[in-house]
């Protein structure tokens, strides 16, 4: 039996693109997950090898979708191999990932996986340092106006009034004063 395994990382992205081309390739169970690569928990991979028997051959549309980690990336081969099942990843081909060269190659394009992902945080982790220096404030708007607890502060008025007034923690009031 062929077996789909597709992944996506947000919950705003679609994975109708890699279920489409599974269901295609003739896989008569598709698992997916909404979840990072990094995340060894997901319950689509755990319930696909979970569910995946002798002769089978699970199918993913790309290494980085199965795992972007090297060592988590040859679990998932090391389990689905003892178990009898069959390994395909549409982007390296017809490479065997079970034979010697194989596993070169996957094991290859596993740390390359895994290096993009240490790549796009460092980027990420860049621009959030950037956009701070620019003064640009991260995270959610803010639903308190500072210089509202400022005045309400001004004219005299103590913490604990000032969040009863606008309906906020007192701790909010004095992040605000202190800002």
């Amino acid at each position: 039996m062929l077996i789909g395994y597709a992944r996506v990382s947000t919950k705003e992205q679609s994975l109708d693109i890699q279920i489409a081309e599974l269901e295609a390739l003739g896989c008569e169970e598709v698992y997916t997950d909404k979840a990072s690569g990094d995340d060894f928990t997901r319950p689509g991979l755990k319930e696909m090898l979970r569910f995946a028997r002798k002769t089978d051959t699970v199918i993913c549309c790309k290494t980085d979708r199965l795992a972007r980690d090297t060592i988590h990336a040859l679990s998932i081969a090391d389990d689905l191999k003892k178990k009898g099942c069959g390994l395909k990843l549409l982007d390296l081909g017809d490479t065997d990932i079970n034979s010697t060269m194989g596993r070169v190659i996957y094991t290859i394009i596993s740390a390359l996986a895994e290096a993009e992902k240490a790549r796009i945080n460092e980027r990420t982790s860049a621009g959030r340092k950037e956009a701070k220096a620019n003064g640009v404030h991260m995270g959610r708007p803010q639903s308190i106006d500072a210089e509202k607890v400022k005045g309400l502060r001004a004219e005299g008025m103590g913490a604990t009034a000032i969040a009863k007034k606008l309906n906020i923690g007192r701790a909010s009031v004095y992040r605000m004063l202190n800002a």
